[in-house]
């Protein structure tokens, strides 16, 4: 597999990027922190994975936030004999398109594409290999485990001699009894293919089975009813019969009882009107007596209400009398008060007066402070703008110093050494320059470019260094000159006086961030121009009269209290008062109120005593008091023959018995219903079990039964047959499996034999690693001194897993290769072990795709040949 080209579009931050990949080699695609490197391989993982209308969480992590519009992903990819195009648009306006270029050419859109790429991407790429070639910055330190990539295995097979010449294109005999196994089973032991379809046949039998049994017992059921309502129905109608006689009898009986309750019930009509009578003349009689009781009272009332009226008359003369002169007193304590008032807002004036006197003199002085600390800001700026390093000079600058210092390394590392040793006292001239050496003494230097030697009268030497070494010095050169470059924008001679002003420039800064707290806290939420203002205000409120300011405040402050005292008491004073007059005019309008009330009750109980009496005398000029009493005895002796009628007629009702007859008759009648309605629900039943033997008649389910109970026979033998097949097929896997497990040990020495080739390249010849069945590497000994892979430093952990990945891409053949992606790696590894690694990636040849994706290029300077992509926002 292959990756030649990928364009993403409104992806997460990214707008628009295209980036080509070269078919074979190591590049380097480099950019800022969250340019969107790591994003590329997260982008080729949704296009390959989902469909362009999913919900998941991933997809929707990648909408941009900017516009409202959706993600595109785009890839041109090589993989076995298949090139295709492959284009998704997800969030809005969903889409898929795919254009397969080779080996014939096809157009896609839709789930159809989707599933094209998967079924190629399944037939040509070992998925795990693809995902273990990966290091990314979450797990850059982790061991890889390649135990499950195939394409590993198979290579490793054939370099342990444990391949077989095949006659043909047929698959290894590994792959077809997997194909065997996967014919009956998924890769997680679930039945599938023809052991899932006969287990459903079987299972699909025994559910018909079961029905057309349960449909077969529904017919017997109905017989069996239909045989037992049959001599139901007949003894429910013989009942019937029986319960409407007997509610006959029950109606006639209740018929009489009815006739004696309604003559009892006209004697009560008649009792209850004789005895209204009656009542109502006791009630005259009552009445007359009442009326001459009330004129008598009602004249011993008119009595006592004369004497009380007299009485209030003289009270509300003294009232009058005692509000007058509350008054006066409330008058005099208003008068009072009024001047205390004064008094204190003369004191208070002269106080507020002394106040802003004291104000004022605040407020200048804390402008004078401002005044100062905002001269010492200036000066502040004055000096740092006549610094022309800032703090992105500065990191230029110490980028360009580390990147000369590794390009040195790179020189001191690829440089030939030339070393002198003097015979005797002699002089030695170096590309012009002497040096005289005495006898027996040593001197060496590095060669990175041609160098002339020179013993004058005796030789003349030239020492020209391979194109490796002038190469690195030309790196060396070119760093040096970004370093001048940063040097001299920023005004200084070297990096050493760069870092003095630096800290300058920072001690300028802070000094400049003190002052501006400094005066924020002066200033506090007000501004300078507003305490100007408010000083402008404050003296102009100063008073006129300069003598004013002669007052001592402590004594202006003791004549404010005590106004202030004498304004309360006065308050106080003037509130008693004239609560004390409320009180006298409030007992004043009681008083008079109780007068007014007692006149007016008088004059209505001489009205009311005047109406009885007339109303007296109308009576009995009607009917005499003794008239009346006679008639009232004659209404009662009519009312009490009434009663007897009516005691003789509930007598002889009570004899009949009547609740026991209504009993009877609702028991009857109780009966009679519930008689009619079984024998309806029964014939009801019958009608419905004659209809359901007809339909049955029609439905042939006997004949059902017999084709189901066949069926389930046909699908037990396929099944026992299908069955045999299966376990056959996953004993066999679970054989060769255990086999196969067993020689993972013999091809683990090629494997070990690979990192430790391209490892010795770093740590030294006397590296060596331990490596288990799983392709994990266990342990790793240097100088014979052996350290668990979990012990190692990060660095030494992230260099062995990029050996062990290259180890892996070198092995498998050409066919089954797949890009081995490094993401943003080495950034534990020193300058040193920088330059040993690109060794071990230019050791790395062959077809396959090595793409680095880095914040820091120039960790990758040691790689020879590599193509390098720079982002850019």
């Amino acid at each position: 597999m292959k990756l030649h080209r990928m364009v993403l579009t409104n992806y997460r931050g990214i707008t628009h990027r295209e980036i080509e990949f070269p078919d074979r080699g190591v590049v380097v695609v480099s950019g800022a922190n969250e340019i969107g490197k790591s994003s590329m391989i997260e982008a080729l993982d949704l296009l390959l994975e989902a469909k362009d209308r999913s919900s998941k969480k991933e997809i929707k992590q990648v909408k941009p936030t900017h516009a409202d519009v959706g993600a595109e992903i785009t890839a041109e990819i090589s993989t076995g004999p298949y090139r295709f195009v492959y284009r998704k648009r997800f969030h809005k306006r969903c889409e898929t398109e795919l254009t397969v270029l080779a080996p014939r050419r096809e157009q896609l859109t839709g789930d159809e594409a989707h599933d094209r790429v998967r079924a190629m991407l399944d037939e040509t790429v070992d998925t795990c290999l693809w995902q273990a070639q990966r290091i990314m910055q979450t797990a850059s330190t982790g061991a890889v485990d390649l135990s499950g990539c195939d394409a590993l295995s198979r290579a490793l097979d054939i370099a342990a001699g444990e391949a077989v010449e095949l006659s043909g294109g047929e698959p290894l005999l590994v792959d077809r009894i997997e194909a065997e196994y996967l014919g009956y089973f998924t890769r997680t032991g679930r039945p599938t293919g023809q052991w899932a379809a006969a287990t459903t046949r079987l299972r699909s039998a025994d559910d018909e089975v079961a029905r057309c049994a349960a449909a077969m017992a529904e017919v017997d059921d109905a017989v069996r009813r239909h045989t037992e309502l049959t001599p139901e129905l007949a003894r429910l109608t013989a009942e019937r019969a029986d319960a409407a006689e007997r509610l006959a009898t029950a109606k006639a009986a209740a018929d009489a009882v009815a006739a004696l309750a309604g003559q009892l019930k006209q004697a009560e009509q008649v009792a209850s009107a004789a005895d209204a009578i009656r009542t109502a003349s006791v009630a005259a009689v009552d009445g007359r007596r009442k009326l001459a009781e009330q004129i008598d009272e009602r004249a011993a009332a008119i009595v006592e209400l004369e004497a009380a009226a007299s009485a209030a008359a003289e009270a509300l003369g003294s009232a009058a009398e005692v509000q007058q002169a509350a008054d006066i007193l409330a008058e005099q304590a208003r008068t009072a008060m009024s001047t205390a008032q004064v008094r204190a807002e003369t004191a208070r004036r002269n106080v507020d007066q002394l106040a802003a006197r004291d104000e004022a003199d605040r407020v200048a002085s804390l402008l004078a402070k401002i005044a100062g600390a905002q001269r010492d800001l200036d000066r502040t700026d004055a000096e740092l703008a006549g610094i022309a390093l800032t703090g992105a000079g500065m990191r230029a600058i110490e980028t360009a110093q580390a990147a000369v210092d590794v390009a040195v390394g790179q020189v001191e590392l690829v440089s030939a050494q030339v070393e002198l040793v003097a015979i005797g006292d002699i002089e030695v001239r170096l590309d012009g320059q002497s040096h005289t050496l005495a006898a027996g003494q040593k001197w060496a230097t590095s060669v990175s470019a041609q160098t002339d030697i020179e013993v004058p009268g005796v030789l003349t030497a030239r020492v020209a260094p391979g194109t490796p070494a002038s190469q690195t010095q030309a790196k060396l050169a070119a760093a040096q000159e970004v370093l001048a470059s940063a040097l001299l924008a920023a005004g200084v001679t070297d990096v050493a006086a760069a870092r003095t002003l630096d800290q300058r420039r920072q001690l300028l800064l802070a000094n400049r961030d003190r002052l501006a707290s400094r005066i924020e806290a002066l200033t506090g939420d007000a501004s300078v121009a507003r305490l100007q203002a408010r000083l402008a205000e404050l003296t102009a409120r100063q008073p006129a009269a300069a003598d004013l300011f002669g007052i001592d405040p402590d004594a202006a402050r003791a004549e404010l209290d005590a106004a202030t005292a004498a304004v309360t008491q006065a308050i106080a004073d003037c509130d008693k008062h004239r609560k004390v007059a409320e009180a006298a005019a409030k007992q004043l309008g009681e008083r008079e109120t109780r007068a007014a009330l007692l006149r007016d009750k008088l004059a209505t109980e001489h009205g009311q005593i005047t109406l009885a009496r007339d109303e007296l005398a109308r009576q009995r000029a009607e009917i005499t008091d003794d008239e009346l009493t006679v008639k009232a005895d004659a209404h009662a002796e009519e009312a009490r023959r009434a009663s007897v009628l009516v005691a003789e007629l509930s007598a002889e009702l009570a004899g009949a018995a009547p609740d026991t007859v209504a009993a009877t008759l609702s028991e009857a009648a109780r009966r009679a219903e519930a008689v009619d309605r079984s024998h309806d629900d029964v014939a009801e039943a019958l009608r419905e079990v004659k209809t359901q033997l007809k339909v049955y008649g029609t439905e042939g389910r006997k004949g059902q039964l017999d084709a189901a109970e066949t069926e389930r026979e046909h699908a037990e033998a396929e099944y026992l047959r299908v069955q045999r097949r299966a376990r056959a097929a996953e004993l066999l896997r679970s054989v060769i499996t255990r086999h196969r497990d067993a020689t993972r040990l013999r091809y683990v020495d090629p494997f070990r034999s690979e990192v430790e080739r391209l490892g010795r390249l770093v740590f030294g010849s006397s590296f060596e690693v331990e490596i288990d069945s799983d392709l994990k590497i266990c342990s790793r000994t240097v100088s014979g001194r052996t350290v668990p892979y979990e012990s190692l430093s990060g660095g030494a952990k992230e260099q062995l897993g990029i050996v062990a990945r290259l180890a892996g891409a070198a092995l498998v053949a050409k066919e089954d290769t797949v890009p081995v992606v490094i993401d943003d790696a080495l950034g534990f590894t020193d300058a040193d072990r920088l330059v040993k690694m690109g060794a071990v990636f230019n050791a790395v040849g062959g077809d396959g795709q090595v793409i680095v994706l880095t914040c820091s290029p120039q960790r990758y300077a040691a790689v020879d040949g590599a193509h390098h992509i720079a982002l850019t926002s």
